[in-house]
């Protein structure tokens, strides 16, 4: 699916308000799995933004405004939750008054599961507890969300490569041929299985790839180039459509980044993705 922006909700996404950090006891903490992220940390003055991946919000004390954008009605009348899951491709604006919690979904493994209202509630009161103890799976388990093993093994191996290298595939044709695929069936193929534009993806996977060079103390001029931005410039307009804050104002906040759980391992499930494969016939 393609999603365009008309030009008043461009500038939506651009709209800025005195944006400053709210002050909280939970220290702000960023935690990067792969295809996973999570924030916890002070609720921050966010611009509106439109999330690649399906995000879980938390409010971990008092409960936070919410609106949805859309294009046929424009903005949705704010509403007061202590939850939400906002779907991927979102534009939204979200305000809050306290510590906060986002879970960033993987687009191909959790978006089968759709969340209940009562799977969010007891995840924020899994959360609640655990506080900053606890990490990125952790907290996916408080939610029920456990990742399933994807369909289509040709668009996995993609996905797999992409988490080895996503400054790579630059252009979409090379992911393709690796799909064994042409380059229409594979975009056809990539939007169904994953839910996103294979370019959007690749995006959100770069993202992680600016954290881990953040985390090891780089500039951010360094992880831009490092992720295949073309300047800081250009990851920094990326960034804040995306999250809603540019990176710098993260790095400004006094996040500590953990990446430790963000590796690609082979597991039993994707050795069996493999072996599905070979009895796929070619498209």
């Amino acid at each position: 699916m393609k999603v365009e922006h008309s030009e008043s909700e461009t500038g939506m996404l651009t709209a800025v308000d005195g944006r400053r950090f709210q002050e909280s006891p939970v220290s702000p903490r960023i935690c990067v799995a792969p295809a996973r992220a999570m924030y916890v940390g002070p609720g921050l003055q966010l611009a509106p933004h439109l999330n690649v991946a399906a995000t879980i919000a938390v409010a971990l004390a008092e409960p936070f405004q919410l609106r949805i954008w859309k294009a046929s009605t424009g903005w949705s009348e704010w509403r007061s939750a202590a939850s939400a899951l906002i779907p991927s491709e979102t534009l939204h604006h979200l305000k809050s008054c306290g510590p906060m919690a986002f879970l960033y979904l993987d687009p191909l493994t959790d978006r089968r599961q759709p969340l209940t209202q009562a799977q969010l509630e007891s995840g924020r009161i899994h959360l609640q507890g655990a506080a900053q103890r606890i990490g990125i799976q952790g907290a996916f388990a408080g939610f029920g969300l456990q990742p399933k093993v994807p369909c289509d093994a040709r668009i996995a191996r993609v996905v797999q490569e992409v988490e080895r290298r996503p400054d790579a595939f630059g252009r979409l044709q090379e992911a393709a041929e690796l799909a064994c695929l042409s380059p229409s069936r594979f975009r056809a193929r990539f939007d169904a299985e994953v839910g996103l534009p294979f370019r959007r993806y690749r995006l959100w996977r770069r993202m992680a790839l600016v954290m881990r060079a953040i985390a090891e103390g780089k500039s951010l001029t360094a992880a831009a180039l490092e992720a295949g931005f073309s300047s800081s410039a250009h990851l920094s307009s990326s960034f804040k459509r995306m999250f809603g804050l540019s990176a710098s104002e993260v790095i400004a906040l006094g996040v500590a980044i953990d990446v430790s759980e963000d590796r690609v391992l082979s597991t039993p499930s994707a050795v069996q993705a493999d072996r599905e494969d070979r009895h796929t016939p070619a498209l």
